[in-house]
C-alpha cells in the first residue's frame, strides 16, 4: 500500500504530523510548486526558496490542518506558494521604490572611489541624527531590507508607525544630505 492509493490514510497521517507523510507531500508536490512558482517569479532561485521555506514552515506550523480531501490539499499548496510568490513580489517592487528614493552608496560611479566614501560617512552621520526610533527604522527598512511587517515586529510597533517613521527619515535625511 502506498500514500498514492489510500489519500484518506495520508491526510490522516499528515493530521498527526507523521514524517513519512510529510515526505510523501514534499517529494509528490515539490516540482509542481516550483514550477506554479517559477511561472510567478521568474526566477529559479527565488521560486526553489519560496518552495522550500512553504515546507519548512508548513512541516512547523501547519501539520495539524485537516483536508477533507487530496483536491483540498493540493489546493491549499498551490494557494499558499502563489500568496507566498505575490508577497515576494510586492516586496521586491518596494525594495526597487525605496532604493530609488535615497542615493545610497555603491550607486557612484566606480571610479569615483572618493565621492562614495564621502557619501557614505556623510549618510552614516545623517543616520546617527535621527532620532532612535526613526533611525532603527531606517536601518531595517533599507540597510537591512526588512519589510514593514517584520520591523513592526521586531519593534514592537504599528506597521503604520513603521510607514510614517520611514516617510519622515527618507524626508530628514534628504534634507541633511543636500
Amino acid at each position: 500500500m502506498t500514500f498514492a492509493d489510500q489519500p484518506n490514510d495520508l491526510l490522516q497521517l499528515l493530521r498527526k504530523g507523521d514524517a513519512a507523510a510529510f515526505e510523501y507531500i514534499y517529494t509528490a508536490f515539490r516540482k509542481w510548486l516550483w514550477v506554479a512558482a517559477l511561472g510567478i517569479l521568474e526566477n529559479e532561485a527565488e521560486a526553489e526558496e519560496i518552495v522550500q521555506e512553504f515546507f519548512l514552515d508548513y512541516w512547523q506550523k501547519e501539520m495539524q490542518r485537516e483536508f477533507t480531501d487530496l483536491r483540498h490539499l493540493k489546493g491549499f499548496l498551490y494557494v499558499s506558494i502563489r500568496n507566498r510568490c505575490f508577497n515576494r513580489l510586492e516586496r521586491n517592487k518596494v525594495m526597487r521604490k525605496r532604493q530609488a528614493q535615497l542615493p545610497m552608496p555603491g550607486m557612484v560611479e566606480a571610479n569615483d572611489r572618493i565621492a562614495e566614501k564621502e557619501l557614505q560617512e556623510r549618510l552614516k552621520t545623517a543616520i546617527g541624527k535621527l532620532p532612535e526610533m526613526r533611525g532603527k527604522v531606517f536601518l531595517m527598512g533599507y540597510i537591512l531590507q526588512r519589510s514593514r511587517r517584520e520591523i513592526a515586529r521586531a519593534l514592537r510597533i504599528s506597521e503604520e508607525s513603521v510607514k510614517k517613521h520611514m516617510t519622515l527619515a527618507l524626508r530628514d535625511l534628504r534634507g541633511m544630505l543636500k
